[in-house]
Parts: C-alpha cells; structure tokens; sequence
C-alpha cells in the first residue's frame, strides 16, 4: 500500500514540475493591432481581436464580417455624432462600446426615446426589434463600438468612411 501511495505522489509530484506555470499560460489581453485587416472577412471562418479590429477603424463604419444570416459592423462615431435614429423591424441588434462615452435612446416611436442610457467602455447595449433607437458620442474623443445583425443590414463589403456616405446610400 506505501508503495502505491508513494508511487502516486511521485507521479504527481513530476507531472506538476513539468506543467507550465500559470503565469506562462495567461493569455495576453492587449489588442493585437498588427493582424488587423479592415474588410469584409465573410462567409468564411474567421477568428479575430475584436477589441483591436474596433479599436483600428477610423471609419464611420465598415462591414468586417458578412455572412448569409448575421454581420457584424466596427463604427468610430467623432465627439457629438450619432448613428442616426432608426428602427429594425425585423431584427435585433447587440452593440458593444470599446471605448469613449455615449447616450443611447430608445423608444416605441421616433418622438418618445423615453429609454436613455449612458455608456462607456465595455458596455453591451441590446436594441429589440420594433424600438426606435440612436446612440450619440457624447465624449470628446471618437466612439469606437461594434454592431452585430442578425439578418444582415448592409451590403457585403460595406465601408462609409463618414455618416454623409452612410446617409447618401441609404436614400439612393
């Protein structure tokens, strides 16, 4: 029976000399900006630093990944600019800031945004569908958030440098 014992702990013992320790395993939580590439990585399998691809765009917003059912926009919204009031009828939308600060407004009718929130780094903001909704920088620096649509919102590839270009496709 000792030497079963013994045995044991010397097995274990060895095992827990050779496996790495736990501050060589940690995965680094800064954004990796040099595998950032801002297009539209869809439909296909893809793997990315959200936070790094959110975070490099300087575009109003660009369409980083189209699928046939789901996509997802990365928006930098300049100090005092919106997304513009809208409403989705047929879909949700999930919001994420990264970083600055914002106001987000919500209602059953485009007069009535009686939801209003503020947000800032790390917020998650869910948008029903069927609510009137905008969000506006209210900050002094650039409001860098990221979309995601289920179904798909806009065309695949999708790149608005500024709200204008936004606006001008939307009405052509």
């Amino acid at each position: 029976m000792k030497k079963l014992f013994f045995g044991g702990l010397l097995i274990f013992v060895a095992m827990s000399c050779t496996q790495k320790s736990k501050s060589e395993t940690e995965v680094v939580l800064e954004p990796d900006f040099s595998t950032v590439e801002l297009k539209d990585h869809g439909a296909e399998p893809f793997v990315f630093d959200v936070e790094a691809y959110t975070l490099a765009n300087e575009n109003y917003r660009t369409a980083i990944w189209t699928g046939e059912y789901m996509q997802m926009t990365v928006m930098s919204l300049q100090p005092g600019e919106d997304i513009g009031l809208e409403l989705h009828d047929d879909h949700d939308q999930f919001i994420r800031v990264e970083s600055g600060v914002g106001k987000v407004m919500m209602g059953d009718t485009e007069e009535e945004l009686t939801f209003v929130k503020e947000v800032a780094d790390d917020f998650g903001i869910f948008i029903p569908a069927g609510k009137w909704h905008n969000v506006v920088n209210t900050g002094d620096e650039p409001l860098k958030l990221y979309s995601i649509y289920s179904p798909i919102e806009h065309d695949h590839s999708t790149v608005h440098p500024l709200r204008t270009d936004a606006e001008e496709e939307e009405h052509a």
